[in-house]
């Protein structure tokens, strides 16, 4: 979001009214008020399309961020939805195998309770018929089958007795029979009921295993679509930020342009009427016609068309065309080239011409501009920046070598020099080649 916090900075700043440099008594005051009007618009839509290109390079990351998440939430969806279908699924397997489990235990214990009761009834049958053999044997008891048959008065009653004992020997064994019979039901019915019961403790530890792993597999994808789902939030709101600060940005635009688009046509209108009137100037012309102020100094004499604005050459300490500004901190067109002299160094008019702009501006600080009119057809103006001070005043006529202010550092300035501007036909070109 720096990006997006710079072009807010930008926006506020560029949001200023628009203004000119000053209001000048002459048509060819106007005319530089609109130079002056058309190249601050110039300067503020070249800063814009650097700032917009950025936020349309950022909006663009930020839509293809946010469409990468719009693709990613239908599958995140979509694998929550199995996620929870799936833990849904487990949770019935386990209810149920627990069911059954509990089911299983249950007739284990009426198992268990059938099992001692028909051991108990054995080893009541096992003793009742151990303690009869002991006592017959060691008593002859006549009670014994055997016995009875055997102690019979007569052949019918030994056939009826012995027919009497067989059947309580049958009864007897049958009896014991049942019992052994019961008890291996019994015990057989217990052993598959425990391997019933350890198996579906099995399934019921595979089943809470099941369990437990599908919902971690909800709640991973439940915290995944949360997630993309906040991230879709974070960047559709950085998105929504951005696109109203590209709107600030472009409406700024739009009004800098018409700003420049009208400072143009009126620099054209200004231009079609001064050729129409031939305003010209002779470069010959040795004195002012109504001037008595700012005497001339020794200046250069450079063999060209118009001189150099400063007693003797100077460093170019910044040329013409766009740079980083040092004290805006953003790269602009510099309309101007600087010449690095000293402060109180006299300031001379490099043609003859009318002064059109003699004040000061928060940026230009105190300045000059001087309309040297047309030449061979081209209309041609200078402009003077930084002044510590202009000896001058609009509508002076001034010649080539006159002192109209001196080298300063005011307005937005980092030092002393001297920002000199050439205008051909109102458009800033660089100076040095008439220097």
């Amino acid at each position: 979001m720096r990006m997006v916090r710079r072009v807010i900075a930008l926006v506020v700043a560029v949001g200023v009214s628009v203004g000119t440099l000053g209001v000048g008594a002459s048509v060819a005051d106007k005319r530089d008020d609109e130079v002056a009007r058309r190249d601050e618009a110039a300067t503020k839509r070249q800063q814009l399309e650097a700032q917009l290109s950025g936020i349309d390079k950022e909006l663009a990351d930020v839509y293809l961020r946010l469409d990468d998440v719009r693709q990613e939430i239908p599958g995140a969806r979509s694998d929550l939805e199995e996620a929870q279908s799936k833990y849904a699924s487990a949770q019935r397997e386990h209810e149920l195998v627990t069911a059954r489990l509990a089911v299983a235990e249950k007739d284990l214990e009426n198992i268990k309770e059938q099992v001692q009761v028909a051991d108990t009834e054995s080893q009541k049958v096992s003793v009742a018929i151990s303690g009869l053999a002991r006592d017959v044997y060691r008593s002859g008891d006549a009670s014994s089958p055997l016995l009875i048959a055997m102690t019979s008065q007569s052949t019918a009653d030994i056939t009826q007795r012995a027919a009497t004992a067989q059947t309580m020997a049958r009864t007897q064994s049958r009896a014991m029979e049942t019992a052994r019979t019961s008890l291996a039901i019994e015990k057989n019915r217990s052993a598959r009921q425990t391997a019933v019961t350890e198996r579906i403790t099995r399934l019921k530890a595979r089943a809470a295993a099941s369990e437990a792993a599908a919902l971690e597999w909800k709640q991973t994808a439940s915290e995944k679509l949360t997630r993309l789902q906040n991230l879709e939030a974070t960047e559709t709101e950085r998105a929504q930020a951005v696109e109203a600060i590209r709107g600030q940005a472009q409406t700024q635009m739009a009004e800098w342009t018409q700003v420049y688009d009208s400072a143009r046509a009126e620099i054209a209108r200004i231009d079609e009427e001064n050729r129409r009137k031939q305003i010209q100037y002779q470069q010959s012309v040795s004195a002012p016609s109504g001037g008595s102020s700012g005497g001339s100094v020794s200046s250069v004499n450079n063999g060209k068309m118009f001189g150099y604005p400063l007693p003797s050459y100077y460093p170019v300490t910044s040329g013409f065309g766009y740079r980083y500004h040092p004290v805006l901190g953003a790269r602009i067109l510099h309309a101007g080239t600087d010449l690095g002299a000293p402060c109180g160094t006299p300031v001379l008019a490099t043609a003859n011409g009318v002064v059109t702009s003699a004040n000061y501006h928060y940026s230009a600080g105190n300045y000059v501009s001087i309309n040297y009119g047309l030449i061979g057809g081209t209309s041609y103006q200078a402009r003077f920046l930084h002044l510590s001070a202009f000896n001058t005043y609009v509508g002076q006529s001034v010649s080539r070598g006159q002192v109209i202010g001196y080298v300063g550092t005011t307005g937005r300035s980092t030092g002393c020099h001297l920002h000199y501007e050439m205008h051909v036909n109102g458009q800033a070109v660089n100076a040095l080649p008439y220097l």
